[in-house]
């Protein structure tokens, strides 16, 4: 857009206004005309003559130098006038450039809050069906109650493995009596039975949850819940005294394969009876974890099997759907701010040319202002050169100079030219009215962004639990009569 304008205005014969006029070194011409020396050198052959009325050529030599320079300043104040006047006729190309700029911006932002729309469409849709499906699960299996929020996978085993070092240093010195190894051994055993304590015993706890199933239709996994029950009790009793026994028979044998066989034997005889203390201990401390990790694994996830997953789909369909909405908004943003500030420097492009040839073109700037003090200087600068070699020609001869050594120079006068005003105000009109429709195209978008943002549905319009607010102005401080109350739209409104 930008760059439209400027090729626009663009001009390859505009010289910069430092460069329009250029400067007269006196002294430097002086010194290559030699105008000294020649001043004496003809002073002292008494020439020109005293009745000579014209310019010798010495200075017309001199005053040639000057004038070419004067010639190339008033060329290139004409090639520079020449361009500014065309870009005061450029004024209404550069106006509806600029409103088909702006039409286009427009329509890109509209396009852009199109996409936005057909981006939000997916997160949309998943809140609503998730949120759906969490009403159909609560009224299929009668819950009331909100979901008890699911601990994450790295809290379970974070705890499972606190609970497994916690007991393998308990077991470590019961284990490590007749150990070969010694205290390292038993550590190495008290962490492999209490790995399958821990682990066993929480998956028995969170298929446990099952029990708690309503319904016919769930009368299988309500049945499948209580065998994982009695299932856990069953090893929670069994492994623990199996490795109670392993214990003591460690402890009267010494040898661990031969302790083996004999713990199943004995456990098989005599289940609860064991022979040292010790082995008491063990037992209480495997089966107090053995609870802990049950329970641990129960309470993991909501006590309703599934509940906590179609919770946590609500919650994450809610947060993608805000994250969705902030990325695209911010995007929306990005291009909302381009466009205004390709606008805006498409105006200020129109504005600063337009203006620039006006004040140029009407005596405000350099271009105007400069030139007479150029014009000035040329016939100073002629003048200063004749008096460097008349000077030195007068003091060189012994006759009488010539009449016209008295005589200052001036070039022709420089007619300047009387621009017609109607142009300028035709040019200054225009770029009002290319403001006006930046402005006007500025503010078509913001509206165009603000309504966009305005249109995105609320997440409980989403799920059809809007509340509608009282209208009614409500001064801080002052509570609503309870006549005033909040209705809520029903969950069967469709949202489009």
């Amino acid at each position: 857009m930008l760059k439209t304008i400027g090729e626009l205005f663009r001009s390859d014969e505009f010289i910069s206004s430092s460069a329009v006029f250029p400067e007269i070194d006196r002294e430097r011409i002086s010194k290559t005309l030699r105008l000294t020396d020649e001043g004496d050198d003809r002073g002292k052959q008494e020439r020109p003559e005293a009745d000579a009325e014209t310019l010798d050529h010495v200075e017309l030599q001199a005053i040639s130098r000057v004038e070419e320079l004067r010639r190339r300043g008033l060329e290139n104040y004409e090639t520079n006038r020449r361009v500014y006047l065309d870009r005061l006729n450029l004024a209404g190309s550069a106006r509806m450039q600029v409103e088909t700029d702006a039409n286009d911006a427009k329509s890109k932002f509209v396009e852009e809050i199109t996409k936005w729309r057909g981006v939000m469409v997916t997160p949309r849709e998943r809140v609503q069906d998730t949120f759906r499906w969490r009403d159909r699960f609560r009224d299929l299996n009668k819950l009331e109650r909100p979901a008890q929020v699911a601990n994450s996978m790295v809290a379970i085993i974070g705890l499972a493995f606190i609970m497994i070092v916690l007991e393998s240093a308990g077991n470590a010195y019961l284990f490590s009596q007749k150990n070969t190894l010694g205290i390292l051994g038993g550590l190495m055993a008290a962490f492999l039975v209490s790995l399958g304590n821990v682990s066993i015993s929480t998956l028995l706890g969170m298929a446990t949850r099952y029990i708690n199933c309503r319904g016919l239709r769930n009368l299988f996994k309500k049945f499948s819940g209580l065998l994982f029950f009695l299932l856990w009790v069953g090893f929670a009793a069994g492994y623990n005294l199996a490795v109670a026994h392993f214990r003591d028979a460690v402890e009267r044998i010494g040898e661990w394969r031969e302790a083996g066989t004999a713990a199943i034997q004995t456990l098989v005889a005599n289940p609860i009876s064991l022979y040292t203390m010790e082995s008491y201990v063990l037992l209480i401390l495997g089966a107090f974890i053995s609870i802990i990790a049950f329970l641990k694994g129960y309470n993991a996830l909501d006590p309703y099997p599934g509940y906590s997953k179609v919770a946590q789909d609500v919650i994450d369909a809610r947060d993608d759907y805000v994250d969705y909405l902030e990325e695209s908004i911010d995007l929306l943003a990005e291009h909302r701010d381009e466009a205004v500030g390709a606008l805006r420097q498409a105006s200020d492009e129109v504005h600063r040319n337009i203006n620039d040839s006006v004040d140029a073109l009407y005596g405000q700037k350099a271009l105007q202002s400069n030139l007479g003090p150029f014009l000035e200087q040329c016939d100073l600068s002629a003048n200063y050169l004749l008096a460097v070699y008349r000077d030195a020609n007068k003091s060189a001869r012994t006759e009488d100079a010539p009449k016209h050594f008295k005589k200052p120079f001036a070039f022709e006068k420089f007619e300047f030219v009387t621009e017609n005003t109607s142009r300028k105000e035709e040019a200054e009109a225009q770029v009002k009215e290319v403001i006006q429709m930046v402005n006007d195209a500025i503010s078509e978008i913001f509206e165009m962004f603000h309504k966009a943002v305005l249109d995105h549905y609320e997440i409980d319009e989403l799920e059809g639990t809007y509340i509608e607010r009282s209208q009614k102005h409500r001064s801080v401080g002052v509570h609503a009569s309870s006549s005033e109350k909040l209705s809520v739209v029903s969950k069967e409104k469709k949202v489009v």
